[in-house]
């Protein structure tokens, strides 16, 4: 019995040491690149990913943006971004809010007319409050003749955040966006984050308490927010640890998920579909009252099926506005239409441009029919394409 005792006991004590030497070998053998410009080898983002949101966000964000990683500098509420064109008299100015997949849709439609002066704003997987508080910020200081509005289908789950780092834990873009709620009378309200840019977070990484009040503001406003997840500790040293953080990471998500969306659809009870109401209706009045035309563009990829149209078709349509879901041209179930990374194909993204594109024309010319949007631009040139289809 004493001799099955010390070897159970020397058996334990020889996989600890082996755990230990392992953690240490691969911590050493797959470390990360002391410059965040550098993009890291596979095989060390992959011990990487289970790291808290803390210690990934110190490592990126250098003293200068030169210094910083890519992933630190997009999708920032301030200073206000330019989108990389300016009005050019008699061409119509149009204006994308989003992220890569409305991008990738609008870029082929400019080339298809090029009367067109696009403006592009967005972020990394930027959900609609987040497009939102582009639109919102950029409407005091330029007026386009059209505003796209880019909501993608896996996105709808940042709506309940304040950060984009909370929600997207493995690789986390670090841009903020306000947290809305839906007043009583159905409008959208905004808790400003007190962090809007990156010189705002640098800040507040070398002041500790303004970090902890950052930190504070998340606990209250984004529903992603988890301690555990959010704090450099000395679990990020341990390669097996931010292992186990990854997968505790991972549960979250699917926990997360689950509230807002399965394979019927989204939730109508989720909080998320109805803010995303609220904030598409405001962004299509919003817009009138400028005197711009306001275009939605729903992005259903992977596992969405025509779900955002559903949630999301019904309050444009009240509302009259111009809008598209891209599922009525290609199945987001269907491998052939996606790259992969999870991009529509470029054949695809041609296709919804150039229908985008006839119904940006029918929209400009209903609206100077009816009068109601005096400001908007002339009509762009004849359409390369065939008429509208029904969503």
């Amino acid at each position: 019995m004493e001799r099955s005792r010390r070897d159970l006991l020397a058996t334990a004590l020889w996989t600890a040491v082996f755990l230990v030497a392992a953690d240490l070998g691969l911590g050493l053998a797959f470390r990360m690149p002391a410059d965040p410009t550098q993009p890291p080898a596979p095989v060390a983002q992959y011990f990487d990913f289970g790291s808290s949101i803390e210690a990934k966000t110190r490592r990126v964000v250098g003293e200068r943006e030169a210094d910083s990683s890519p992933t630190a500098l997009a999708g920032w509420l301030e200073p206000p971004a330019t989108g990389g064109a300016a009005r050019i008299p008699g061409r119509p100015l149009v204006t994308a809010y989003g992220q890569s997949f409305t991008f990738q849709v609008t870029v082929p439609m400019a080339k298809l007319d090029s009367s067109l002066v696009l403006r592009i704003l967005g972020g990394p997987a930027s959900p609609a409050s987040h497009g939102y508080a582009l639109w919102e910020a950029d409407r005091r200081r330029v007026r386009s003749d059209v505003a796209i509005l880019g909501v993608l289908a896996s996105s709808v789950r940042g709506i309940d955040a304040a950060s984009a780092a909370t929600w997207q834990f493995e690789a986390p873009p670090l841009y903020t966006y306000p947290r809305y709620r839906v007043e009583a009378d159905g409008r959208p309200i905004a808790a400003p984050p007190l962090v809007r840019s990156l010189a705002d977070l640098r800040g507040a990484l070398a002041d500790p308490a303004r970090w902890r009040a950052w930190e504070a503001q998340l606990a209250r406003d984004d529903d992603w927010y988890d301690p555990l997840l959010w704090r450099a500790s000395w679990l990020d040293r341990s390669s097996l640890a931010r292992l186990l953080r990854r997968a505790w990471a991972q549960r979250a998500q699917r926990r997360h998920l689950a509230r807002l969306h399965d394979r019927r659809g989204f939730r109508e009870d989720a909080e998320q579909v109805r803010v995303l109401r609220a904030l598409a209706g405001s962004f299509v009045d919003g817009c009138r009252e400028d005197g711009t035309l306001p275009v939605v563009l729903l992005l259903e990829d992977a596992g969405y099926s025509d779900h955002l149209a559903r949630a999301l078709g019904p309050e444009l349509e009240r509302k009259g506005a111009v809008w598209m879901g891209t599922h009525a041209y290609a199945d987001p179930g269907n491998p052939v239409n996606l790259k992969g990374d999870g991009h529509f194909v470029p054949a695809l993204n041609e296709r919804l441009a150039a229908e985008l594109l006839t119904r940006i024309r029918a929209g400009l010319d209903d609206a100077r029919a009816g009068a109601g949007m005096p400001g908007v631009a002339r009509a762009v040139s004849a359409p390369p394409t065939a008429g509208r289809k029904a969503n």
